[in-house]
């Protein structure tokens, strides 16, 4: 008989995780992150702090882990070519960056990262550095399918690709990038990565 391997106690309640992170995502559209706190967030979730606690240690360990449950699915690639997928890979993060709660997020965390702050470490490992990867990883497919140059650093390519979006992002209130932005950056980058 094998062992029982399960934790001891109820099983945990996913559906209170959801609950949290909704609230916390209502609560930064309403008051702002600085607004935000944990008797705000356990209030509107019908939870005790203490069973935030239990899962999170702080609001900031909680708003990364938040951001970093929606990030996977917007770098996921979607195409037959090189050009397809990173087209639909950035209108997904530019999407994500501009019209979602979790991307409202990220002036602060990026001033966190820039701090070498433990929160910003996290929001690195947890959200930065797997996306990075996936997006070398698509790049990477390409090169050894040959679309792409066999001499193409993928690191700066991808660091290529993630600058323009940041700027974007931080500067979005003063020049809003036009509508065919898009496709002019990827069209860019590839006339120079290219075999």
């Amino acid at each position: 008989m094998a062992p029982d391997l399960r934790p001891p106690g109820r099983p945990r309640d996913e559906s209170i995780d959801d609950d949290i992170v909704r609230s916390l995502f209502e609560l930064v559209d309403e008051v702002g992150l600085k607004g935000v706190t944990i008797e705000a967030i356990a209030e509107r979730a019908g939870v005790s702090k203490a069973t935030i606690y239990r899962r999170w240690s702080s609001k900031e360990e909680l708003i990364v882990d938040a951001v970093a449950g929606l990030v996977g699915g917007v770098v996921s690639p979607e195409g037959d070519t090189i050009r397809e997928v990173l087209l639909h890979t950035i209108t997904r993060l530019k999407t994500y960056m501009s019209q979602s709660t979790a991307g409202s997020v990220l002036p602060w965390m990026i001033g966190e990262v820039a701090l070498g702050s433990d929160i910003g470490h996290r929001y690195v490992d947890a959200v930065i550095k797997p996306g990075r990867e996936a997006m070398a990883g698509h790049i990477l497919k390409a090169v050894e399918d040959g679309e792409l140059r066999q001499d193409l650093d993928v690191e700066v390519a991808v660091d290529m690709l993630l600058g323009p979006m940041i700027v974007t992002k931080l500067l979005g209130t003063y020049r809003p990038p036009r509508e065919d932005w898009t496709e002019r950056f990827i069209d860019s980058l590839l006339d120079g990565w290219r075999a």
